[in-house]
């Protein structure tokens, strides 16, 4: 996934200059990492950690930690250390903030108490609290994307510097079609990170009402039993409108439709509050750039990362509301010369979240950290 990407990405880069060593609950296997993420970590040690606890006490033997566990809330014991946020922990419910003020009164209070007993009491309190003083030990924190820095400093009270992720472009455009493309898992609502697909086929089908010209819609991703509601909801609703939707299909279709669509829709974030449910919005949008590889023209839902991945009016669209969505696609679809440019405009602009451009800003960063 991205977090895999991320963290060979970095270790590649800093492998040359520096002894790297990964930390983890089982060894790389070095074939397979060059083969599914394109990087080569043949050069790095591996030493065995399997939490938090054991990647802290571990994390004392380095100059520099670099941790790119999501949620992990390890202690960095390290002269200096660097932390990858892919985001932080979700802000609490009402009641759970409740539970946390609680918990760390009753901390507090059993600090000093020496009693075997009390003093398990005592972690589980600490264990609630959810404080978040782990963070200052370390030195620099990197975010994949603006939206996510900007939750870091709200969540974690640390500054954050934006650096995103690398994508490896796996498609080259081929012969573009009347096709939108919509490329994401099927994620039942009702577990927080929804793509919207079943949002993006009503655009589609209000497209077709003011004339779609010939085009479809292709909805693929990948859908596992705990979403089959939502997933087969969104089938049933394709019947008898230009819409194919995929489950779980293999990669070689992914890439033949990337390849050959003219656009490429994302609705991730749509009709969500950001100030409420920030988890439910794309973090970054490693899809997007990809698409945008591909030469598909971007028509994303303006929020988070793939607002900041997608130049507004340049090499793709934000959208708002599902009119929005539909009049964006119809002024692409009416005007072949400016879906042209816009494509080449999205190519040349994925190619600025490429692996050589992420080194080049890791290593400075870990420079500064070692000072």
């Amino acid at each position: 996934g991205g977090g895999e990407q991320v963290a060979g990405a970095i270790a590649q880069a800093l492998a040359d200059d520096h002894e790297v060593v990964l930390l983890g609950p089982e060894p790389i296997d070095i074939e397979a990492t060059i083969a599914r993420l394109g990087v080569d970590l043949t050069g790095c040690g591996y030493q065995r950690v399997v939490d938090d606890v054991t990647a802290s006490a571990a994390s004392a033997d380095f100059d520099l930690f670099i941790n790119t566990t999501y949620r992990s809330s390890a202690q960095n014991r390290a002269p200096a250390g660097l932390y990858y946020v892919h985001f932080p922990e979700p802000p609490s419910t009402s009641r759970q903030r409740a539970v946390q003020a609680v918990s760390r009164r009753a901390a507090d209070a059993l600090a000093g108490v020496s009693n075997a007993r009390v003093r398990r009491v005592h972690a589980g309190f600490e264990r609630r609290s959810a404080r978040t003083e782990w963070a200052r030990t370390y030195s620099t924190f990197l975010s994949n994307s603006t939206f996510t820095a900007e939750w870091v400093t709200r969540l974690w009270s640390v500054p954050s510097e934006v650096l995103y992720p690398p994508v490896r472009p796996e498609v080259l455009p081929g012969a573009k079609t009347s096709v939108i493309a919509s490329v994401g898992r099927f994620f039942d609502p009702k577990f927080g990170h929804c793509k919207k697909q079943l949002d993006l086929l009503h655009g589609f089908i209000d497209l077709e009402r003011a004339g779609a010209d010939g085009w479809r819609l292709e909805l693929v991703g990948g859908a596992d039993a705990a979403s089959r509601d939502y997933a087969l909801a969104v089938r049933r609703e394709a019947v008898g409108h230009a819409v194919s939707v995929h489950f779980n299909a293999p990669r070689s279709l992914v890439r033949d439709t990337l390849a050959t669509a003219g656009i490429f829709w994302h609705g991730g974030g749509f009709g969500e509050d950001p100030d409420v449910h920030p988890e439910r919005f794309e973090h970054f949008g490693i899809a997007v750039v990809e698409a945008m590889a591909a030469g598909a023209v971007p028509v994303v839902f303006g929020a988070a990362g793939p607002a900041e991945i997608v130049r507004h009016g340049v090499d793709g669209y934000h959208w708002h509301t599902l009119d929005e969505l539909v009049s964006r696609t119809r002024e692409l679809i009416a005007d072949p010369a400016r879906l042209a440019a816009m494509s080449a405009s999205a190519q040349q602009r994925a190619g600025e979240f490429s692996g050589h451009v992420f080194a080049q800003r890791l290593r400075l960063a870990a420079a500064h950290a070692l000072r």
